[in-house]
């Protein structure tokens, strides 16, 4: 599969107008690319100190599967048909995790966030997932989510 970047007509959206959340749980600031099959996506919220993941003052590297499905959801959002409705999404499995440092506060650069399709269908899907900053791997894994069906009118 070829990460291929957006071509430069096409804006993608702001991230929150994909997700379910609402600020301060918006985590990802940017799509930087995406295609049929994987997204790209850029996020600075682990340098904030209001970062709602935060835990005694510490972000663990294990809230990168945050930032890894949200992601996932953006990339749903934007592979699904035009004007069919989003289903409600729910990680279910979060897999395969390798993490290289215990925390993410010592990285002041912008986190980038990979994740790309492995399997697909209409009630669920699998990614394979890659956090990374300053060109150092700091998590990476797998997350499987179910997804209710869009019901009209709810």
């Amino acid at each position: 599969m070829d990460n291929l970047p957006m071509p430069p007509d096409t804006c993608a959206p702001l991230p929150a107008s994909l997700l379910p959340h609402s600020p301060p749980m918006v985590l990802i600031d940017t799509i930087d690319q995406w295609d049929c099959d994987s997204i790209q996506c850029s996020a600075h919220s682990h340098l904030y100190e209001s970062n709602p993941l935060r835990d005694r003052g510490r972000l663990s590297v294990f809230t990168g599967v945050e930032y890894a499905a949200q992601a996932m959801a953006a990339h749903a959002r934007l592979s699904q048909p035009s004007g069919e409705p989003p289903g409600k999404g729910f990680l279910a499995v979060a897999s395969r995790l390798k993490a290289s440092v215990d925390t993410l506060d010592h990285y002041r650069a912008p986190l980038r966030i990979t994740a790309r399709a492995l399997a697909q269908n209409t009630g669920s899907s699998m990614y394979q997932f890659r956090l990374e900053s300053e060109g150092h791997c700091l998590l990476e894994g797998q997350l499987t989510a179910v997804v209710e069906p869009s019901v009209p009118g709810n």
